[in-house]
């Protein structure tokens, strides 16, 4: 369902949503291999413009959480804690050091960067990204947003063609190393093109270590690694998004977001 229907049915008819935390997080990335991203104050500069709490709250609300790291809350054997650097940061400061950065690299008001916003034409992205549109504009940057059906959308990030682009990671199993391995330099879902061989060797050395503590301790690490190099932008942490009427019953949110159909029963349906 898209978030406005989501929105309105939380509002409507609560007891039909069943939404907890997911194994989900929605970001966007900036291609390394075009010469202005690899710039990291570039990189930086995007992320402080991203108002992660006006899309959360303002544009979505269906009650996901901001993203300022790459792991969502609440996965096994995790403690987190890693954060973007500028997370207390009111945005009003935010927007003016993004503007320091950009006037750094030679940009301002009669040299603007213009670059293209990858997305999908799903509703909810689309209109994510208009408002992307204006929260780069007073760091100037002008943006083109290009929407194609989803399918392209997937292939011109594995072909890495994009200027910057909206993607989504949902992990495949409850494990930190899950939404780390993304950026892995010989990832074949890797869209920005990262390559840290430090961020590289701290994943080797957790997947060699088979104290639970210590392994988490080395994800943690890789995890602030890639925070600081922004080799993405994290943006929400996803929410399960179920309408469940409410004669279903055995359904039981979980952080999979999927239940078994042979838990599954009708009770009082009305006819």
């Amino acid at each position: 369902y898209p978030a406005a229907q989501i929105g309105w049915l939380r509002r409507h008819a609560p007891d039909t949503v069943k939404s907890v935390p997911y194994l989900g997080v929605d970001y966007i990335v900036a291609n390394w291999k075009r010469k202005a991203f690899q710039d990291r104050r570039m990189r930086e500069a995007l992320s402080l413009a991203y108002n992660r709490e006006a899309i959360v709250y303002k544009i979505r609300r269906v009650g996901e959480t901001p993203a300022y790291n790459m792991i969502p809350p609440g996965v096994a054997n995790y403690p987190g804690g890693a954060s973007l650097d500028f997370k207390a940061l009111p945005y009003a400061a935010r927007i003016e050091k993004a503007r320091a950065l950009m006037r750094a690299m030679g940009y301002g008001p009669r040299h603007r960067l213009a670059i293209t916003y990858a997305t999908s034409t799903n509703p909810d992205q689309r209109r994510t990204a208009a408002i992307v549109q204006q929260m780069l504009a007073p760091i100037y940057i002008d943006m083109t947003i290009s929407a194609v059906e989803l399918a392209q959308h997937l292939q011109r990030l594995h072909a890495h063609d994009f200027d910057i682009a909206n993607s989504s990671w949902i992990a495949d199993y409850n494990d930190a190393s899950n939404f780390l391995d993304v950026l892995r330099s010989d990832s074949t879902s890797n869209y920005p093109g990262y390559a840290n061989p430090a961020y590289d060797g701290l994943l080797d050395k957790a997947q060699a270590t088979p104290d639970a503590a210590a392994r988490a301790r080395l994800l943690l690490q890789a995890e602030q690694v890639a925070l600081k190099d922004y080799a993405w932008l994290p943006c929400y942490f996803m929410l399960t998004m179920d309408v469940v009427q409410p004669w279903v019953k055995g359904w039981v949110p979980n952080i999979h977001g999927y239940n078994r159909s042979r838990w599954l029963r009708i009770e009082g349906h009305p006819h």
